[in-house]
């Protein structure tokens, strides 16, 4: 799972002429593990997620290595009452992809994804995410990654 996706990411970006340093390490599951092995700090690391709001149906989060969902803050944004971390077979449906190695790009997913992002990721100029694998990330941009795709930009984090 996640090598066609992977592939998909590299084509896209190809496409838009847009420079990008693929790293490949060893297999990685927490953004701990990922900043480690990428050896960058762990806020240039950008968790992608995949969340089910009653009300507004499946969205990605784009969030920094180094925090976390504040639920209620969230709920705010999306005007849900109900909202939770997507499981394992939607994350696996939607995306194509194992939890931990979802990728940010949510205009590639069969199902397009409203994307919101966290304010602080705005903090790096350089961001580093999963591709759809567990051994191959992409370091971009923030600016490059901004233009390829929509994001709403709000503040729904937390320190970890």
């Amino acid at each position: 799972m996640g090598l066609r996706e992977f592939e998909d990411i590299k084509k896209f970006l190809d496409s838009k002429e847009v420079k990008y340093e693929l790293l490949e390490h060893k297999q990685v599951k927490t953004s701990e593990e990922a900043a480690s092995v990428r050896n960058v700090p762990l806020s240039q690391g950008m968790k992608s997620l995949i969340l089910i709001a009653k009300e507004k149906g499946f969205v990605l989060c784009l969030v920094p290595g180094n925090r976390k969902i504040e639920l209620k803050a969230l709920r705010k944004i999306l005007n849900a009452k109900d909202i939770r971390l997507a499981d394992h077979e939607d994350v696996l449906r939607i995306t194509g992809c194992e939890i931990g190695s979802v990728h940010p790009f949510g205009n590639l997913y069969k199902e397009k994804l409203e994307i919101y992002m966290d304010k602080n990721v705005l903090n790096n100029q350089i961001i580093d995410f999963s591709v759809g694998t567990f051994v191959n990330s992409i370091e971009i941009k923030l600016k490059d990654f901004l233009k390829l795709v929509k994001v709403k930009v709000e503040e729904f984090t937390i320190d970890k």
